[in-house]
């Protein structure tokens, strides 16, 4: 089984590491392209989010895909090679089901996963890249996530990547009672960790975005009030709290922009919360008297209890991915097979036919019927003779993924290669 996965995440590199990897709507598609285009490659699907960079692919090995990586990164392949992590073949499948389970995330049990595995495949199949191998992978591995969040408590409850920053924020502010937060940038990570402060005693919300109409509509849903983005240095210098979640690929708020913002708040702490890859806050303010600075990489420590109270779940999750990497495998085992038990089939019913044409002149002695009901006879007896052998070569390539009791197969019975017409 030629599946392979190259990838890093939340746990093997930092977040200064996963920005420069970060994929989003405009990079994504071209590079996708380009690593389908490398020798040996027959299909791609590429799952990027904040806290991973994977690429999933089926043909040959390719050891291009980590000099890919490499160039986008801006590192040497020496560099970047320790934070990376690769699996093959059922190793490989197995990570990606407990991805979609959401057991490989930074917040144990979270949602949001799912729907990015989801459209990690509808992307890649609108791009071509993603063929009949992947497509079942990655179809079976939203089953897989499905099930552990329907059959067990692993995500109810669950600390959302918004919870977790709240709990930042309580680490500079006890009491977020009598708090103003300002939201820069208007996706849903933001609305879900303003909601989160709201609930929390927070009670002034103002929204800033480039887009002036998206931070209305955000406002609106959060009782707020929206801002001009001219207008986000002076609300700087007077709100509590900032959180940071744009798509913008590069730095959007600078340590000067926040300086000029410190010079008329004396003493009063600002707290920012960068949840954003690629980052939207210079590192460089963390270091500004006064001034906290998150990023998602700090979101572990406080994920870290969570992570221990869901450790109970864990076993069960692990037992339907196990049933789930089982059924693609029988699914995979039975496309392997499929033009093995194909040319059996046609060997034996060329055998029946040319029977049957040798006793043509005994045969045509009998009526209509008998002569039908002979057909139907020796018909099901091919399928019987079949049926057990067929069912379990589908079970050994299951258990065992190699091709040599296809091999023996064809040598035994003279037929031609799996890859072959028969």
């Amino acid at each position: 089984m030629p599946l392979q996965l190259i990838g890093l995440n939340y746990v093997t590199a930092p977040v200064d590491l996963r920005e420069r990897l970060y994929l989003g709507r405009t990079s994504l598609g071209p590079f996708e392209t380009r690593i389908a285009a490398l020798p040996g490659i027959e299909e791609v699907v590429v799952l990027c989010t904040c806290n991973r960079t994977e690429i999933y692919t089926w043909g040959v090995p390719a050891a291009d895909i980590a000099a890919c990586l490499a160039e986008r990164a801006g590192l040497s392949r020496s560099a970047l090679q320790p934070h990376l992590y690769q699996y093959a073949d059922h190793a490989a499948v197995t990570h990606l089901f407990r991805v979609a389970s959401g057991l490989d995330s930074l917040v144990i049990g979270e949602m949001q996963v799912l729907g990015q595995v989801r459209e990690a495949l509808e992307i890649a199949e609108g791009l071509g890249t993603a063929g009949r191998q992947l497509t079942g992978c990655f179809q079976q591995a939203v089953a897989a996530g499905k099930r552990a969040r329907a059959e067990t408590t692993i995500s109810e409850g669950a600390l959302s990547i918004g919870r977790a920053a709240v709990e930042l924020a309580h680490e500079l502010f006890h009491d977020l009672h009598a708090t103003s937060v300002l939201l820069l940038g208007a996706g849903k990570m933001s609305e879900v960790t303003a909601r989160h402060l709201a609930a929390s005693g927070a009670t002034a919300i103002f929204v800033a975005n480039r887009t002036y109409a998206h931070a209305e509509e955000l406002a609106t849903r959060l009782h707020g009030a929206a801002i001009h983005y001219a207008e986000l240095e002076r609300y700087l210098g007077d709100v509590d709290i900032l959180i940071s979640s744009t798509s913008a690929p590069h730095i959007i708020l600078h340590a000067d922009d926040v300086a000029r913002a410190m010079t008329g708040r004396a003493d009063r702490p600002l707290c920012l919360i960068d949840i954003a890859v690629p980052r939207d806050i210079d590192p460089a303010a963390g270091t500004l008297p006064n001034v906290r600075l998150f990023n998602i990489d700090d979101l572990q420590e406080v994920t870290a209890q969570d992570r221990r109270q869901r450790l109970a779940e864990m076993p069960r999750v692990e037992e339907i991915i196990a049933q789930e990497v089982g059924r693609w495998r029988q699914w995979q085992a039975g496309l392997e097979a499929a033009p093995v038990i194909a040319a059996l089939h046609h060997a034996f019913e060329s055998v029946r036919l040319a029977e049957l044409d040798r006793m043509a002149s005994v045969l045509a002695e009998l009526t209509p019927e008998q002569q039908h009901a002979v057909q139907r006879l020796t018909s099901s007896m091919i399928s019987k003779l079949l049926h057990t052998p067929t069912t379990r070569l589908k079970e050994t390539l299951a258990h065992t993924p190699d091709r040599a009791s296809l091999s023996v197969l064809c040598e035994l019975f003279a037929l031609p290669s799996g890859d072959e017409e028969p």
